[in-house]
């Protein structure tokens, strides 16, 4: 039975016409013009620290130095935390400025 099945399959594929407009991928292409996200508090925090963690440990990979920046943040109280959850809100802000104005000219 699959062997049939897959002889009505192939001779059915072989006239099919995907519809207009229909990407291969199903996915929408970004536009290379369009502002970028804003990064979140943590990704702020990590640009502050990524420096200190890199001098503590000086062999330390990618992924481990993000794992010791996780942990620090883990660590945070949320008033330690607060000043680059403001930053990260302000740079939302301008982000949504920006978005605002790139989406009016399309």
């Amino acid at each position: 039975m699959a062997k049939n099945d897959k002889v009505r399959y192939e001779r059915d594929m072989r006239g099919y016409v995907p519809p207009k407009g229909m990407a291969k991928s199903g996915r929408k292409k970004k536009d290379p013009n369009a502002p970028k996200r804003p990064p979140s508090a943590f990704f702020v925090f990590s640009a502050e620290f990524r420096p200190t963690v890199k001098q503590e440990f000086p062999g330390c990979s990618i992924g481990e130095c993000a794992k010791k920046l996780g942990i620090m943040w883990g660590q945070q109280t949320p008033t330690q935390k607060q000043p680059f959850e403001e930053k990260a809100l302000r740079l939302r802000e301008k982000y949504d400025k920006v978005q605002d104005c790139y989406l009016t000219f399309l």
